[in-house]
């Protein structure tokens, strides 16, 4: 009897297994032995698909919910047809149209930017659209400064390289006098400007403990107003949208109690914040750096998510990683799609910054 080589086994495993999971996305049905021999045009015997998909599911790529029932891909099966994946789809011309279509008012703050691209996104894809905010804390400050409410109440407004603007009341321990205000906003803005929000107090506080005593109260204003900007900062903002697609199509998700776990962790935002940030404090290597990521189930790391998969995608603002925007949905979304969606949605917020970035230096 005639032994296949080593690589041609792997290679008729490789390509039945995509099959199968491509079949199982887009019918969400159980694959039999029967019905590949039937309609996969794989060229194999029954007795070799057989064998195959035992061994498949010997080594965690497939599953049999039943004895007599057909399989199903395990996470680690869809991760193999992610992986496979080597030419991301392209969205179709219509659909990048749509989406540009949606750019072009004028936005002028980032967070507006932010809240419409999670929208765009959950619109485009029928899931949920997610967008991760910059890292405040590491931008770099445009402007700061206060504006006189009356008495002991000023408003301060924070203005960064990248088009975040942050405005908040702030009530003083003195009633400061014009000629104060005036001083402490031209002084900011002279010593600051390109300064991360983390340097400005350090730098601005070691500036003022040089100058004369008359200026002891406004030492005092000027490390209240930075204490305030360091907590208005603190928490990175995250927008999410698309509770209702994921709602219509709970049947891909599993049974009521799975669907309510990824509702509430949806719900509570802060839990998707920490696993979107950590992309921003551990990003992948080089070469993986400018792709889409694709985490299945547990991958993601929150027990919530296990019957979900979730692509993301850094932006960028010139070589700093600024934020994270993606996509959450069903194991049997359509992944290249939705791999191209987010390169594709990641180059636009890209684009519209670079764009701020031009009109702000002319």
């Amino acid at each position: 009897m005639r032994q296949l080589k080593p690589e041609v086994v792997e290679q008729r495993k490789r390509h039945l297994l995509q099959w199968i999971v491509h079949y199982y996305v887009k019918t969400s049905l159980p694959v039999s032995s029967s019905l590949i021999a039937s309609e996969a045009g794989l060229d194999l015997s029954s007795a070799s698909i057989r064998s195959i998909l035992q061994e498949l599911e010997n080594e965690g790529f497939l599953h049999q919910p039943h004895t007599s029932a057909g399989r199903e891909p395990t996470d680690k099966g869809y991760r193999f047809f992610v992986d496979y994946i080597s030419d991301v789809q392209r969205l179709a011309a219509g659909e990048k149209a749509h989406i540009e279509e949606q750019y072009k008012s004028r936005i002028e703050e980032l967070d507006t930017l932010l809240s419409e691209t999670s929208r765009l996104l959950s619109r485009v894809s029928h899931g949920a659209g997610i967008v991760l905010s910059p890292q405040t804390r590491r931008q770099s400050i445009k402007r700061l400064e206060l504006l006189p409410l009356g008495g002991r109440n000023v408003l301060g407004v924070l203005v960064t390289d990248s088009g975040l603007v942050r405005h908040w009341p702030i009530q003083l321990a003195f009633a400061p006098t014009a000629r104060q205000i005036n001083v402490l906003n031209r002084f900011l803005n002279e010593n600051i400007r390109g300064c991360s929000v983390d340097q400005a107090q350090s730098t601005v506080m070691a500036k003022l403990s040089q100058m004369e005593r008359e200026f002891s109260e406004l030492t005092r204003l000027t490390g209240d107003l930075l204490t305030e900007v360091g907590r208005v900062v603190s928490t990175e903002a995250i927008y999410v949208e698309g509770a209702d697609n994921i709602l219509s199509r709970a049947d891909q998700f599993g049974d009521l109690k799975t669907v309510q776990s990824l509702m509430r962790v949806m719900g509570e935002k802060n839990r998707l914040a920490v696993l979107l940030a950590d992309e921003l404090v551990h990003p992948q290597d080089e070469k993986k750096s400018h792709r889409s990521r694709v985490r299945i189930g547990v991958e993601s790391g929150l027990p919530e998510l296990r019957s979900a998969s979730l692509v993301t995608h850094v932006y960028r603002h010139g070589d700093q990683v600024l934020g994270v925007l993606g996509v959450l949905g069903s194991k049997r979304m359509e992944y290249s799609k939705m791999m191209g969606l987010v390169d594709y949605v990641s180059g636009l917020v890209e684009a519209r910054l670079r764009e701020w970035d031009q009109e702000g230096s002319k």
